[in-house]
């Protein structure tokens, strides 16, 4: 008996509920690390989806900026809450390129700024008068020039192309009588104005106002016939706007010098001055549109009305995202832009 009543009896049902309890916290402990697992991505993830970094952005010389300037999205985030490291090396008067750090919730970023000089200096000219045999230089027919580098401005005179492409000598202006000079004005960073205005060698009576022209100029068709060798410097205005122009006393140049270095420098400063700007005022614009930006430059010869001769060049651009157009423009005979699609309201 005494075996009897030390032996276990068996019960299936407390086994049962012993395995049911094992299991719900089991459940409960897996269940309890997925949310704390979700929660915890959640706010890992949170500042990337409501944030964009640009990898790189651009500033103008001694233009002030706020940190706004480094996203292209800022949602539930305020910039107080964002830290932004600039190098030790970091100068807003210096063109160069400047790694940035971004701090957001702890996770850091990067950036390039890029620091650059786009602008023309501000150039106004002045009429000079000399006796004959007198000497000038290309300071004398300067007024004011001002860049906003704050540095000086380089002058020279301005090397102009007669018909044969040959460079213009104002050396050899030493008989009585008025003349055109075309004045350069340079800044550190190569952006260029040219202006101009009149040397006046003797007696004369012409007087005329200081003038800021800035080059490239429309041609001018003199009123008196010319002689041209290659045709005047009429074109077709309603199909071209010339950009740079490349005629001398109203004549066109001729159809062999379209590649000609000297015919074609003027428009690649233009073309790379004006890529650098254009990319500045996308940015700007914080657009969200996800995808590749296009841009296009199209650099065109512009020929007079009888087909004889170039007037010069004309530079059209075009900026797209992912195929949506952001700016078709071309540049006017002063490098401004006109546009035909500006959907974003760019500035001119």
């Amino acid at each position: 008996m005494a075996k009897f009543f030390n032996t276990k009896v068996y019960n299936p049902k407390r086994t049962i509920i012993n395995i049911v309890v094992i299991v719900v916290c089991i459940i409960g402990i897996v269940v309890c690390f997925i949310l704390t697992r979700n929660f915890q991505g959640e706010n890992q993830n949170e500042p990337q989806s409501n944030l964009s970094i640009k990898n790189e952005v651009t500033s103008e010389i001694n233009e002030e900026f706020s940190k706004e300037i480094f996203f292209s999205r800022i949602e539930n985030i305020k910039l107080d809450d964002i830290e932004v490291v600039y190098p030790d090396n970091f100068n807003i008067h210096v063109v160069g390129s400047y790694d940035v750090k971004i701090i957001v919730d702890k996770e850091e970023y990067t950036s390039t700024l890029k620091i650059v000089d786009t602008e023309r200096p501000e150039l106004t000219l002045k009429e000079v008068r000399i006796s004959k045999n007198g000497t000038y230089s290309a300071k004398d027919f300067v007024s004011s020039c001002k860049d906003n580098s704050d540095k000086e401005c380089t002058i020279n005179f301005y090397s102009g192309i007669d018909e044969e492409g040959n460079t213009v000598d104002y050396s050899t202006y030493k008989e009585d009588g008025t003349y055109s000079i075309k004045i350069e004005a340079l800044d550190g960073e190569g952006n260029q104005t040219v202006g101009e205005t009149k040397l006046i060698i003797g007696e004369s009576t012409t007087t005329e106002e200081p003038t800021t022209p800035t080059e490239p100029t429309t041609p001018k068709v003199p009123e008196q016939p010319v002689n041209c060798k290659y045709g005047n410097g009429e074109y077709d205005t309603e199909h071209y706007l010339v950009a740079v122009s490349v005629t001398s006393n109203g004549c066109a140049v001729s159809l062999d010098l379209y590649k000609n270095d000297a015919m074609t420098q003027e428009i690649n400063k233009l073309l790379e001055t004006e890529t650098i700007r254009i990319q500045k005022d996308v940015d700007a614009l914080n657009l969200k549109l996800e995808g590749t930006k296009s841009l296009n430059r199209l650099r065109t010869a512009v020929v007079n009305k009888t087909g004889d001769g170039i007037v010069g060049y004309e530079l059209k651009v075009t900026v797209t995202i992912e195929g949506n157009v952001i700016a078709d423009y071309k540049l006017d005979s002063n490098g401004k832009r006109a546009f035909i699609s500006n959907p974003y309201n760019l500035p001119n």
